[in-house]
């Protein structure tokens, strides 16, 4: 991708742009559902489950008990919607450093956001330190979503409308 792809703007997301990040965040999540149900479950020993993060993020903030159908809807719709939009708006709204740093980076950040940040208020450990390999499958997991999410995005962008 060329950095004129990636200009800063204050603008709101077009509706192509919309879709271009859905399209990028379900092909990073499609990746992320594959890699934290098989490759997880054989180095740590078991899998990555992010709606039980969600149900146990419900409940201890909210008193509310999520059904799996609902954290998985949630825990979807953040991957292929919301994380997608944080990526934008920190490409275009604050600093851009390019593909593939962009992508890389935001995987880690929303590793952070994950474990470092909702991990602990769903009553976790921070960072899931006390599974170091289910943590580090997560990195990796998150860090090649974001990569992916973001090159799919950023590839149907620089596309001609």
């Amino acid at each position: 991708m060329t950095t004129a792809t990636m200009t800063r703007s204050l603008a709101l997301p077009s509706s192509r742009t919309v879709i271009n990040l859905a399209l990028g965040g379900f092909a990073g999540l499609g990746f992320w559902e594959l890699f934290s149900a098989v490759p997880t479950a054989w180095v740590a020993g078991f899998p990555l489950e992010p709606p039980e993060l969600v149900k146990a993020l419900f409940y201890t903030q909210l008193g509310l008990q999520l059904s799996t159908l609902v954290a998985k809807l949630i825990h979807f719709t953040t991957g292929f919607l919301f994380y997608p939009l944080g990526y934008w708006l920190l490409t275009r709204w604050v600093k851009s450093f390019g593909m593939p740093a962009d992508g890389w980076i935001w995987g880690v950040i929303t590793y952070f956001i994950a474990l470092g940040f909702l991990a602990p208020l769903g009553g976790q450990h921070f960072l899931l330190n006390d599974v170091p390999l289910l943590s580090l499958m997560s990195l990796i997991g998150h860090a090649i979503y974001g990569w992916l999410s973001a090159y799919v995005f950023e590839a149907l962008e620089a596309r001609p409308s």
